[in-house]
């Protein structure tokens, strides 16, 4: 053999190897299925159509900030469904959270509720095998979006596969009875709801009753039926019905070590018997439901045509007539972003953003690509505030010994207190660029408005106001508390956290942040 045919050989040879590392089942054929628009029976359901009957174009919905309330909605609304539950999330983790809404879906399945759970393969850390669990009742059906292939070590995947494993879907929903939703910023992971854990996120849930909701189910059946979407049963070997029993059996160990504490403060929440009651003091608005699609996963990062969230997101701060109040964990604004931002105060608008402070963020290298826009945004009249990580012991609020640290986690923005954004969108050049996103905007001043003055009353306990001295460094000052502190350095990171985001910063990855 010639040395250009050996080298042909092992090439091709090459390809095949890598090929058969990223092989993921996408062309193997699955049943289409769409939310059911005709139901008629069930509390969910009443709730709906007297909603309708009374207010027409409008949507109702009710806040869920705290997040043992959060999981106890979650968990009382799918015990409440009588026919469909439609959950679409970015991660689910083997915890107790995630143990607990398993068995709650297990238990609906079983009652006859028919239950498709659409999850992001990334950061998933529940198992194949666990999932299968669930799979395995006739009445769900779990698929895995844009899944990485289980032929090579997970990691592995975005070395030889970068451009597509790169790409993943953000969006978070769960729609029961094709009649109530709840979106925002938590995945099904006990962090997201003040379980047990050593960070406490703070986050934000908007629960939903009115026509929108018929909406979102469309958003979901898009991903749903979407190419990228695969059945859990192709991605692992089916384990033997005994050996899915006793996964079963870990799960619903979990779930009763749990119930005993937490399952109780979630389900002691009256949140969802108020509401099916027609007893709680819903805010009524017009809402636009706003998402991407799978396609802006097959386009390159330079595609704008599919940026719908992000660029909906723009066109209303854009159009902000004196406040942009915007929440974001993960704040990386680019050059684009920080001449937005700079513009709008220019033209008179105060424009306020919170983010995570470096001690604060659960990802450190993120805050590299926020180093370098800092400075300027201060300096042209941007309002900074970080989130002061040891918030919980200062105030109070940690009763265990060993201290809690505080992440934001809430993506949202209130605009002139007329109007909000509440949904999975970080400020950031992946969920603006990379991954897909969903959201609503919500027309309701009265909601914009308690939302703002509880901002503007909490401010001060939860956050570091970051300003510049006369050298043009970054001081960080924070009163609440009854204290007064004026830090010159990120305020209590540890040497780990500011070397990562130093080294970010310097590396040419901001694209990817």
């Amino acid at each position: 053999m010639s040395k250009i045919g050996r080298h042909g050989a092992a090439l091709l040879l090459a390809a095949g190897m890598v090929a058969g590392c990223t092989y993921v089942p996408f062309e193997a054929p699955k049943t289409v299925s769409r939310a059911k628009v005709d139901l008629t029976t069930g509390p969910l359901q009443k709730s709906y159509r007297n909603h309708v009957a009374s207010h027409g174009a409008l949507d109702s919905t009710i806040p869920l900030v705290d997040g043992n309330a959060a999981l106890g909605a979650r968990l009382r609304l799918i015990g409440s469904a009588e026919h469909t539950l439609d959950l679409q999330y970015f991660l689910i983790k083997p915890d107790e959270a995630g143990a607990l809404i398993s068995v709650a879906l297990l238990e609906a399945a079983q009652r006859g509720v028919r239950v498709r759970l659409l999850l992001d393969d990334a950061f998933t850390t529940a198992e194949d095998t666990q999932l299968a669990v669930l799979d395995s009742h006739p009445n769900i059906d779990i698929r895995i979006f844009n899944p990485l292939s289980r032929r090579s070590w997970g990691p592995w995947n975005y070395v030889i596969d970068f451009k597509r494993v790169n790409r993943r879907m953000h969006n978070k929903a769960l729609i029961a009875d094709n009649a109530f939703a709840i979106i925002g910023g938590r995945n099904l992971a006990d962090e997201y709801y003040q379980i047990d854990t050593d960070s406490e996120f703070a986050d934000f849930d908007l629960g939903i009753i009115g026509p929108s909701v018929p909406l979102i189910s469309e958003k979901f059946d898009l991903f749903w039926n979407d190419d990228f979407s695969v059945q859990v049963g192709l991605l692992d070997d089916r384990d033997s019905p005994e050996e899915l029993a006793s996964i079963r059996r870990g799960i619903e160990k979990r779930a009763n070590l749990a119930q005993a504490e937490t399952y109780r403060k979630a389900v002691d929440s009256t949140f969802l018997q108020d509401l099916l009651r027609e007893a709680l003091p819903l805010k009524t608005g017009y809402s636009k439901v706003v998402s991407d699609t799978p396609d802006k996963l097959r386009a390159p990062a330079s595609d704008t045509t599919h940026r719908v969230v992000a660029d909906q997101l723009f066109r209303e701060m854009a159009g902000a007539e004196t406040e942009v109040l915007l929440f974001t964990p993960y704040f990386v604004p680019r050059d684009y972003g920080a001449d937005f931002f700079k513009a709008l105060v220019k033209r008179g608008v105060r424009v306020r953003i919170m983010t995570n402070s470096l001690a604060a963020t659960n990802h450190a290298y993120v805050h590299g690509g926020y180093y370098r826009h800092r400075k300027s945004l201060l300096a042209a009249g941007v309002e900074l505030f970080e989130v002061r990580a040891d918030t919980p012991a200062i105030l109070g609020h940690s009763d265990s010994e060993e201290q809690k640290l505080l992440t934001m986690h809430t993506k949202a923005a209130i605009i002139d207190s007329k109007k909000m954004f509440i949904g999975s969108l970080n400020f950031d050049p992946r969920s603006i660029e990379i991954n897909t996103e969903f959201g609503l905007f919500l027309q309701d001043p009265a909601t914009a408005t308690a939302f703002t003055e509880t901002i503007n009353r909490q401010i001060d306990d939860f956050a570091y106001v970051l300003s510049l001295d006369e050298d043009g460094d970054v001081v960080w000052t924070y009163s609440g508390a009854g204290r007064n502190e004026i830090r010159t350095s990120e305020p209590d990171a540890s040497f780990l956290a500011r070397v990562t985001a130093v080294i970010a910063r310097w590396l040419p990855v901001e694209g990817q942040l």
